[in-house]
């Protein structure tokens, strides 16, 4: 053990690792544990992650969130990218002074189990640490739907191999995916069966993408890297929009149908080293997101106009089960009206209208694949939409580089419609 952390001996088997940076807060709960249980300590979630290493008989992992140099969010999402699925596979119990549905969620996102508030409960604590201690679970005998992806560590040192053999000819991908409205389906589901529904989406996204896979990865709670080696930006465009897609019809357990938001950035864009494209692929997964969600993004806001790509699904609606009488009862609603994020177009055109209607978002990337492909006809509809936007665009240019454009905004801003079925 370094010397920030330390070993409480019980007189049972068993161990549990407590990280907090308070030493009261480590001395309470080793006290409250040690009659039970071995207890290691570690005061950030560095040294904690380095006794993990050290302590291979660690059953039980209570983790603080707030706390320097590694806090509990990244701590936890560590543990559950690891390479070892001892470690990957730890209980984790999160104790934190804070009781707001926001730590809570992000907690669960990164993986936590379970969650206890401060001020501490001594039977609450010894009975929610036995019901995880790990000698106490029987192995599972399913096979996990994790099983052939790489830990964080191996993912990255996969990319940077591909990377380093990288060429013009043979370009690198890679995806980044993220399961859509996290939050919502905590609410529903509960962490309990929420790893199920993680599980399901590491499945779909496995068994879809097939050999076009050289590499995945677990990233975090809800979010899957996948590294696609000698295939261009274009073709990794469409495996995403395959990945996208194939969730409609894929339903979970309770026959709902889950969606996923891609970014995708490729070495032919020139990022230097592994970290770089995971970076340039983040910014394009918060575009699909902040769009929607349910799309696979190449570009994020600040790139160029010429070099945007979208490919987007219409709708996140899915299809009932036929009734007993045979018939089709419509679609049903995945998520309610209320927690429909906002899409981002003009207020003059925000998308109206109930649920159920399927939703057709046109962004202006989109639009420019399309003109690209000669498929300008399939644009009409949406014109009055991407004019709007345009007119956006010519403003703030006009306004930086007093370009003398105002007649001809002035112009456009008259010949869009604002039709309210738009």
């Amino acid at each position: 053990m370094s010397a920030t952390t330390a070993v409480v001996t019980a007189r049972n088997g068993g161990r549990v690792l407590v990280v907090d940076d308070s030493a009261v807060i480590r001395q309470a709960i080793s006290k409250m544990l040690k009659v039970d249980f071995d207890v290691a300590v570690a005061a950030d979630g560095e040294a904690g992650w380095e006794a993990l290493l050290q302590a291979p008989d660690v059953g039980v992992l209570i983790t603080d969130i707030e706390m320097p140099r590694l806090d509990g969010y990244a701590f936890i999402c560590r543990v559950r990218a690891s390479d070892d699925a001892r470690i990957r596979e730890l209980p984790i119990i999160v104790i934190t002074g804070a009781d707001d549905d926001e730590t809570k969620t992000r907690a669960f996102a990164c993986g936590a189990t379970d969650f206890i508030t401060k001020p501490l409960n001594l039977a609450q604590l010894q009975a929610c640490t036995q019901a995880y201690m790990r000698f106490e679970q029987p192995v599972p005998e399913e096979a996990s739907p994790y099983e052939g992806l790489l830990g964080r560590d191996a993912f990255h040192e996969r990319g940077e191999a591909l990377l380093h053999e990288a060429s013009a000819q043979r370009p690198v991908t890679l995806l980044l995916a993220a399961l859509d409205r996290v939050r919502i389906l905590y609410r529903e589901y509960g962490d309990e069966q929420m790893e199920a529904v993680v599980g399901h989406v590491a499945t779909v996204l496995r068994d879809e993408g097939g050999a076009d896979i050289t590499a995945m990865a677990r990233l975090g709670g809800a979010e899957f890297g996948i590294l696609v080696g000698g295939t261009s930006k274009g073709r990794g465009l469409a495996l995403a929009q395959r990945l996208v897609g194939a969730f409609a019809h894929r339903p979970i357990h309770d026959g709902k149908t889950l969606s996923i938001s891609i970014g995708v950035a490729s070495s032919e864009e020139g990022a230097a080293g592994c970290e770089a494209l995971r970076q340039m692929a983040e910014e394009r997964l918060k575009r699909a997101v902040a769009l929607g969600g349910n799309r696979a993004s190449g570009s994020a806001l600040s790139d160029t106009l010429g070099g945007a790509e979208e490919l987007v699904l219409d709708g996140i609606v899915v299809p009932e089960p036929p009734g007993e009488s045979g018939g089709d009862t419509g679609p049903e609603v995945l998520f309610e009206p209320e927690f429909m994020p906002e899409p981002v177009v003009p207020p003059a055109f925000s998308v109206p209208g109930p649920a159920t209607r399927a939703v057709a978002m046109m962004g202006l990337d989109r639009a420019v694949c399309y003109l690209r492909d000669g498929r300008g006809a399939e644009l009409e509809p949406f014109l009055d939409l991407l004019a709007s936007e345009v007119v956006v665009l010519l403003e703030f240019l006009n306004a930086r580089r007093g370009l003398g454009l105002n007649p001809a905004i002035a112009a456009l801003r008259q010949s869009v419609h604002t039709d309210p079925g738009v």
